[in-house]
Formats: C-alpha cells, structure tokens, sequence
C-alpha cells in the first residue's frame, strides 16, 4: 500500500487501483459510478479532492460538487445521487469518512476523532459525528438531548460508552454535553442506524448518467455488504504510509507524502530530518501535514529543513509499535530499551502488559538457544545454511507450519548475543517483578532493573534483590 507520490498525493491498492488510474479515466471521460478510498483518512480524501477536481469542471464545482460529512447516512448518499445537477452535466458526491462504513469496534476511534474536531474548533463536524455514532449505537435523538442543566443524562452517557466501547471520562462526557447543545440548538438529526437499503437499490439500478460517487473514508469494515457493494460497483483503492524493511522491523518512508505536502514551496526535508519525522510523529498522515506546515514557516528563507529543526518544533505523538521492546532486547541495546520502556509508560502503557512482552521475548530467546544446543552442543552456528542443515528438523511441524525457517533463524542469532546464564536470571527475575508489581512497586522500576541486568555489557546488575 502506498502513500502520496507527486504533487497531488497518490495511492497504490493491494488489487492494483491506483490514483493515477482512476485520473486517467476521469480524465479521458470514462469515470467508473464508485471510488472507494480507504485507509489514512488525511490521504484519502487528499486522493478523493483531486480526483473530483478532475471530474467537474472548475466553474462547475459549486454547483455540481456535493461534500457530505461524516454522519450522513446511506439514503442521505443516495438522495444526493439521484438528485441532478442545479444545470445538469455530470455531478459528484464526495462523502467523508462516513460512519455507516466503519466496524463497531474502531468506534471508539471515531469517537475520539469527533472529540478532536471539536477541541480544533470544527464544532459542526464534531457534533454531526457524535451524532453519527448515537445513531450507529441505537441512541435516538430524545436520549441524546441535553436536560434543563445543559447536559445529557448520565444514563445515555453510559449507553453510548457501553455500546461503543469507549471510556467515558470526564472529557469525553463534558465533549457529549456541549455537542448534544450544539445539535438541539441548530437542529441536527440523529443518523437513523446503518440501514444502507436506499444506497444497495442505487447501486443495484445505476446511478444516472455522470452522476459518480467518491468516498473519503479511513479504516471500514470490509466485512459489511455495503462496502462489498461499493467496491465491486468501481474502484477500490486503500491509501497509507508507504514501510520498508521485514514485518518485525518496518521503516516509514516518508518522502513521497513530504515532497507532497511541501510541493510549491521550494523546500525538502533531508533524510536526518524524515528520519526523526518517522519517530516523532509516526503514521498519522493528518499530523505530519500539520507538523510539515509548521516546520516550513519555522525555517523561513533556508531550503533544507534538518533533525534539528524537527526537534525545534515537532513534539512526539506516535506511540511505539508493540514489538519494539522485544526487538530492542534482541538486539541487546540496553539505551533504545530503556527508551522505549520510558515513552510506552509515558503513553500509557500498562507495566504488566509491557511485562508480558519482555518476556515473551525472553522465553523465545531460550528456546531458540537450547534448540541449537540440543543439536550442536554449545557451538555457535555460522550461517543460515548450517542452521536448516542441524536445528531446522528438530523444529516441531505444528510450531512451523505457516512460518519462515529465516525467522526462527534471526532469533536463534539474537539469542547467541546472550550467555544461557543471562537469559535464565532474566526469567526468574521477570517473575520477581511479577510479584512485586502486584504488591505495589513501581512497575517501570522493575523493568527497568531487568532491562539493566540482562542487556548492560558491563557490570551487569542480578535482577534479584
């Protein structure tokens, strides 16, 4: 899956759509009735905006060019389908990030996104989302209103974390509160559920002539029908962060979306300063861009934003992906470890969770060496080659089946990095924090105090008391 590439934005799909397909059809007057976007919502309806720039006419955009935002519903959508044109010609409703196209589970998500909309100052938008996922809920517009104290009953606010999955904090239900008014005082609707039966029938009969849909949408549920429906009617094309390296250790590439963003201005950002990007900001297209702005204003007149610049200006919002404390201990960097420790508590990360990880990571590590000592003694292994030929048939078929013989490969290397000595003191020390922690001690200090005495080359410090 592919990011934005050239001045526009591109995207690349796992079924071969791409952007530029789809502009070439518009282009050439042969637009398919459905574009589908999918995935980083920012990308997305980057990718959305320019291709239905290139399928109405510039003077014919304010007329001819229909946006619905997130709380529309199906039928709204094929209201606004079935509807011409106000001068005919062809017309487009471009749909944001609709609501009746993401899976219960990623609501909590949406939640947040409409409580961040609204803290941006976008009230509207917050407001016609939350109204969206009350509707997505079962909560009807009498629930929701608010009672003569300004504020939605306590019972709702419970519904609609229960039924949504979210926590409702103190944030969150002041965020209710003040949306619920905003929506009684401009006489929003509550969405009527996800019934998409108007848009399967428009579907089904066709869309009237140049009359074309195109949806901006960021993570769906590909199990619903509808979605189904809509990508088998047209193209279907899934936008993301472009990543390179293996599964376990993914780089952001984020050259493309920054020669994007920054296309007119005259300025790049060299690769120190895209790396520190990746790390600070990660795979939130929507932030970068924002980061990027800022980032351009900073440096004024110079051409080259740098590393330096990025920690200037750019504060850490991406969150370290689940593995990165496993792959720190398999490489026996006791610095990125600690790091990676500090800034997953930091984001709030449980200590036992971050316990279970490490020594997941640790028991591997002493099954992958004891597997190789069993078939070669206490003889280091020098190549893959080797390793298939000794240790690769003692592997059990069930533990093999559907995995790569490279990756066990790669852990019994990392677990070579280590003594069979180290790595048993670090189990047993492992379930002395267990134990602590569930006492009450500090979690990340008991962390911390393994990490130092299995990774630390010198003066290693016993995990034990």
């Amino acid at each position: 899956m592919a990011a934005p590439r050239g001045g526009g934005g591109r995207a690349r799909a796992a079924a071969g759509a791409t952007l530029e397909t789809c502009l070439e059809e518009a282009r050439a007057g042969r637009p398919q009735p459905v574009y589908l976007f999918d995935g980083d919502a920012f990308l997305s309806l980057r990718a959305a905006r320019e291709l239905a720039g290139a399928l109405v006419p510039e003077a014919q955009r304010a007329l001819n060019l229909v946006e619905l935002d997130a709380a529309a519903s199906p039928a709204e959508v094929a209201a606004e389908l079935a509807t011409g044109g106000l001068f005919g010609g062809g017309k487009v409703v471009l749909v944001q990030e609709p609501a009746f196209l993401t899976a219960k589970e990623d609501a909590a998500d949406a939640f947040r996104a409409a409580m961040k909309s609204w803290a941006d100052g976008r009230q509207r938008d917050g407001a016609r989302r939350l109204l969206a996922l009350a509707g997505k809920a079962g909560i009807g517009a009498r629930a929701l209103a608010p009672g003569e104290d300004g504020r939605v009953a306590e019972s709702t606010r419970l519904a609609l974390a229960d039924e949504l999955g979210l926590s409702m904090d103190g944030a969150a239900a002041a965020f209710v509160d003040a949306a619920a008014r905003y929506a009684q005082e401009r006489e929003l609707k509550v969405g009527k559920g996800e019934d998409a039966g108007a848009l399967d029938a428009a579907l089904a009969a066709g869309f009237p002539p140049g009359h074309v849909l195109v949806i901006a949408a960021g993570k769906i549920d590909g199990r619903l029908p509808v979605v189904k429906k809509l990508a088998a009617a047209g193209r279907r094309v899934t936008t993301q962060l472009e990543k390179e390296g293996t599964w376990d250790a993914q780089r952001l590439v984020l050259g493309p979306v920054l020669e994007a963003l920054l296309a007119g201005t005259g300025k790049r950002v060299d690769r120190g300063g895209e790396a520190r990007l990746a790390e600070l900001v990660g795979e939130d297209a929507r932030t970068l861009a924002s980061e990027v702005a800022k980032l351009a204003a900073y440096v004024g007149d110079r051409k080259v934003i740098g590393a330096a610049d990025v920690d200037a200006v750019v504060t850490r919002v991406a969150s370290d992906p689940f593995f990165a404390l496993g792959n720190a201990v398999e490489a026996r960097d006791l610095p990125l470890a600690l790091g990676v420790l500090d800034r997953s508590v930091a984001d709030g990360a449980s200590p036992f969770m971050l316990l279970g990880s490490l020594a997941a990571t640790v028991r591997r590590l002493v099954v992958e060496r004891e597997r190789a000592r069993a078939a070669v003694g206490e003889r280091r292994i020098g190549s893959f080659n080797e390793w298939q030929a000794e240790v690769l048939p003692t592997v059990p078929e069930d533990e093999l089946e559907g995995k790569k013989p490279y990756g066990f490969w790669m852990k019994y290397q990392a677990s070579a990095r280590f003594a069979r000595a180290e790595l048993l003191d670090a189990l047993a020390g492992l379930a002395e924090a267990d134990v602590a922690m569930k006492s009450g001690q500090d979690g990340r200090v008991r962390l911390e105090r393994v990490l130092i005495g299995l990774l630390a080359r010198d003066n290693r410090e016993r995990s034990t008391p």
